[in-house]
């Protein structure tokens, strides 16, 4: 969907995994294999093909084409999980001028605040959906959302685009 103001395009997250860290030295472990330290709580790191997102407290989001599971799994050992979530996950890009008036017109978090800035992620509730949402710079935030909710979701954003373009509103 686009309008003057917002761009939102759907697209697969099948490459998105979840990393669990229970312990040991695992963090260390990881981030000497893909070439970055894991990001702290609310942050991201790596880029490119390969970025890591933190979105509770032991666990990060995997996502990219230089992600090699097998890899990452034997190097965790018993300290902690990698699983692919990918395919219960829609990648939602929204870009724009606007996109963080779109998101608190039914969310709980506030994505307002200038220090939610590039490489910043929260885990929050948008219309009642668990979405986890992704700072890729000024005008655009990536949300991954639930499959099951994905198209009602989007299809929300998309009307609340298009009304406030009508009204010349953000």
């Amino acid at each position: 969907m686009t309008d003057a103001r917002t761009t939102i395009d759907v697209g697969s997250a099948s490459a998105v995994h979840a990393l669990e860290i229970w312990g040991g030295d695992a963090a260390g472990r990881v981030a000497a294999l893909i070439g970055f330290a894991l990001p702290p709580a609310g942050r991201t790191a790596g880029g490119g093909t390969l970025r890591a997102i933190r979105v509770e407290p032991l666990v990060w989001l995997l996502d990219g084409a230089a992600l090699d599971p097998a890899a990452i799994e034997a190097v965790l050992g018993d300290d902690g999980a990698l699983t692919a979530i990918g395919g219960g996950l829609v990648r939602v890009r929204i870009a724009g001028p606007d996109w963080r008036a779109l998101l608190m017109a039914d969310g709980v978090f506030d994505v307002e605040d200038p220090g939610f800035a590039p490489g910043c992620a929260a885990a929050t509730i948008v219309a009642h959906v668990a979405v986890r949402l992704h700072v890729l710079d000024a005008e655009t935030c990536e949300a991954f959302v639930p499959a099951s909710f994905a198209t009602g979701l989007v299809r929300g954003w998309s009307e609340t685009a298009r009304i406030a373009t009508l009204l010349g509103a953000p």
